[in-house]
C-alpha cells in the first residue's frame, strides 16, 4: 500500500503534467492565430494595392478640367461640366470653335447672307442656322435647347430675351481673337489645341513680316472701303490694320499714323490723294459694290501713282471684316501677303 506520502507525490506530477500540457495547448493557439492575422493582413495589402481608382486623389482627377469659371461681360458663369449643346451668335465664335476641333450645335450668319461663310467648306455641315448677327431668331435658339450660349455685346439688345433660354456668355464685340480663343478652349476643354492655333500663326506672320520687309522696304501700304458715306480708311486701331500692320509689319503713310481710337476714318474722293499710300487694299463686297466701280472709274482714284503701277488689290470685305476668327484670319494673311509678294 502507498503511503499518504507517496499519494501525495503522485497527484503534484499529475498536476504538473496537466498543467504543462495546457500550456503547450495555448502557445500553439497563439502561433496559429498569429500565423492567420498575418496572412489576411498581406491579402488585404494586394487587394488595395489593384484598386487605385477607388483613392480619392484618382477620383478627383477623373472629373477633368470641370467646372471651369468663365468671366464675361456680364460677370461670371461657372460652368460643372463641358456644355453638349452650344448656340453661338457671332459666326466668329463658329470660326473659332471649328479652329479648335469643335460644332456649336447652332450659329447665326452674316447679315445679307443665306448660309455660313464659304471658306468654312463643309465643316459647319449639320450646324443649325439661328438667324443672323444682327436678328438672333430666338424660336429658333429656344428650339435647340442650348445649356449655353455665347454671344457679344453688339446684341445688347438681345441680351435679356436670350438669357432667359440658357445660361449665357456676353464677349466683347472687338476683343483680340486670341483671348477669344482662349475662352473658346476653357469653354471645351481644348487648351492644348488652341496653344497649336496660335503658335501656327505666330510663326506664319513672323516669317511673312520678314518676307515683306525685305520686298517692300519703306513702302508704305493703305486699307481702304469705298462705302456710301465717303471712302473709309482703316488705321491700326482696326482689326484688320492690327493684322496687317502689327502682325505683318506693314508700314503705314502718314495721314493712316493719325487715325485715332476709333480705327478709321471717312474721306471724300477729292481728298482719297492726300492718304499717299505706295499700295492699297481696296475692301468690296456686294453691298457696296456699286461705290467700289464708282471709285475704279474715277480720274481723282486713277491718277494716283498707285494706281498706274497696278498697286492696288482688290480683296473681300465679308471675309476681311466680318469674320474675325483665326480660320478666316490665316487666309487674310495669306490674301495680302500673296499679292504683296507677287506684286511687281
Amino acid at each position: 500500500m502507498k503511503t499518504q506520502a507517496q499519494g501525495k507525490a503522485a497527484r503534484s506530477r499529475s498536476v504538473a503534467y496537466q498543467s504543462r500540457w495546457l500550456m503547450g495547448l495555448m502557445l500553439a493557439l497563439v502561433l496559429i492565430l498569429t500565423a492567420c492575422g498575418s496572412g489576411a493582413g498581406t491579402d488585404n495589402s494586394k487587394s488595395a494595392a489593384a484598386s487605385p481608382k477607388e483613392t480619392p486623389s484618382n477620383t478627383e482627377a477623373s472629373t477633368g478640367t470641370y467646372p471651369v469659371t468663365i468671366k464675361h461681360m456680364k460677370g461670371e458663369l461657372v460652368l460643372k461640366e463641358k456644355p453638349k449643346t452650344i448656340a453661338v451668335l457671332d459666326v466668329k465664335f463658329l470660326d473659332q470653335m471649328l479652329a479648335v476641333g469643335e460644332k456649336p450645335a447652332g450659329s447665326v450668319i452674316a447679315g445679307g447672307n443665306t448660309d455660313y461663310p464659304e471658306y468654312l467648306g463643309d465643316k459647319t455641315s449639320g450646324i443649325q442656322v439661328l438667324g443672323t448677327r444682327d436678328e438672333p431668331n430666338l424660336e429658333a435658339i429656344t428650339a435647340l435647347k442650348p445649356d449655353l450660349i455665347i454671344m457679344t455685346d453688339f446684341q445688347e439688345e438681345q441680351y435679356e430675351s436670350v438669357s432667359k433660354i440658357a445660361p449665357t456668355l456676353v464677349l466683347d464685340f472687338y476683343e483680340d481673337w486670341r483671348d477669344t480663343l482662349s475662352t473658346i478652349a476653357k469653354i471645351t476643354d481644348k487648351q492644348d489645341e488652341a496653344d497649336k492655333v496660335r503658335t501656327a500663326y505666330e510663326e506664319k506672320a513672323a516669317g511673312l513680316k520678314a518676307q515683306l520687309t525685305e520686298k517692300l522696304g519703306n513702302e508704305t501700304v493703305a486699307i481702304i472701303r469705298p462705302r456710301k458715306e465717303g471712302i473709309r480708311v482703316h488705321g491700326i486701331e482696326h482689326r484688320i490694320g492690327q493684322i496687317l500692320y502689327q502682325d505683318l509689319g506693314l508700314k503705314m503713310p502718314e495721314l493712316v499714323k493719325g487715325i485715332g481710337e476709333d480705327g478709321s476714318i471717312e474721306l471724300s474722293m477729292e481728298k482719297v490723294p492726300e492718304i499717299g499710300a505706295d499700295r492699297y487694299f481696296v475692301l468690296s463686297d456686294e453691298l457696296f459694290a456699286a461705290e467700289a466701280e464708282a471709285l475704279a472709274k474715277n480720274p481723282v482714284w486713277k491718277s494716283l501713282d498707285a494706281v498706274k503701277k497696278n498697286h492696288t488689290y482688290d480683296v473681300n470685305s465679308t471675309l476681311w471684316i466680318a469674320y474675325y476668327g483665326p480660320i478666316a484670319i490665316n487666309l487674310i494673311v495669306d490674301q495680302a501677303s500673296e499679292a504683296l509678294l507677287k506684286s511687281n
